[in-house]
């Protein structure tokens, strides 16, 4: 089987392949950085490489990453109509290839086995709300009772990941080593209040890492008492493996703090009342970026809200 790994980047690639006319050979390279520059400002850019042909150095090919389809497709208009690009344009002697694709499967030596692959439209998400079809999935689940800055949160978020990565060093140890996916998180409060009036001290929580199909509770439970043996984590017994099938949702991708999340929450309810359909679950988050390595402001959280 294809070795898959778990986790796919939400980001989109283009691909651009096309030949330069030889009276720009070399000059090109002086073009080129001045075009790159105008197209970094464009919003969702997140990545641009150029690579060029071993066999002609007249070809050339563009990956650049963007963070949805739609900011892609929106920024090829505005490439064509960017006065600033014009002398790099006039350098084309023809565009081979152009399209846009996404991540299908993941591979590396490391891997030798499929590990479940995600439903492609599982991280699947952009600027506006899409609904999706969802399958069931076993996770890894650690629940509570807290604010996210408190110490109960945070503990159990190391304690969930310390269970995925010794289930992670064991599979590995029998040639079944699988990538760790991102963390998520379910967040709602109980008691006549909403979720927004109610202190972030009784928010309730359930953080979750979903995991390969061929893991056990007696693995996990295996793994965890393993643990436990090396180092005294907090925590660490109230990790369970438990499967979860939202179905209906509908998500898309916040740019941002998580504090700011309300007029992406909003789009997602608009949309559900466009389509006669009612939240059947709790709010849910997919934390794509690290927090701890991403500015705020560029945090990628996906939003989903199971529906009916």
């Amino acid at each position: 089987m294809t070795n898959i790994a778990v986790s796919k980047e939400p980001y989109v690639i283009e691909l651009v392949v096309y030949k330069v006319k030889s009276e720009f050979r070399n000059n090109f390279h002086d073009l080129l950085e001045q075009a790159r520059q105008q197209i970094k400002s464009l919003t969702g850019m997140v990545e641009y490489n150029t690579f060029k042909s071993t066999s002609n150095e007249l070809v050339f090919i563009d990956l650049v990453k963007w963070e949805t389809l739609d900011q892609a497709v929106d920024a090829s208009r505005k490439v064509e109509q960017m006065k600033q690009l014009a002398p790099f344009m006039a350098a084309f002697e023809e565009v081979k290839f152009m399209d846009h694709f996404e991540q299908y499967t993941t591979f590396n030596n490391s891997e030798s086995l499929s590990v479940g692959e995600l439903a492609s439209n599982y991280y699947q998400a952009g600027s506006e709300p899409k609904i999706v079809e969802l399958n069931q999935y076993n996770y890894l689940m650690i629940s509570g009772v807290s604010s996210p800055q408190d110490e109960r949160f945070l503990k159990s978020m190391e304690a969930i990941y310390a269970v995925a990565y010794a289930l992670k060093s064991h599979y590995k140890a029998v040639s079944k080593d699988f990538v760790v996916a991102p963390m998520e998180a379910q967040w709602w409060a109980e008691g006549p209040g909403t979720f927004e009036d109610t202190p972030m001290e009784n928010w309730h929580w359930n953080i979750m890492i979903p995991m390969p199909e061929f893991i056990t509770e007696d693995i996990v439970d295996l793994c965890i008492a393993n643990t436990l043996k090396n180092k005294v984590t907090p925590y660490l017994n109230e990790v369970s493996l438990k499967p979860l099938n939202e179905g209906k949702t509908i998500q898309l991708m916040h740019i941002g703090c998580y504090l700011e999340e309300a007029p992406s929450i909003k789009k997602i309810m608009d949309l559900a009342e466009r389509k006669g359909l009612s939240v059947n679950g709790h709010h849910h988050e997919i934390y794509i970026s690290d927090p701890m390595k991403t500015p705020v402001e560029k945090l990628k959280t996906i939003l989903r809200y199971p529906v009916i």
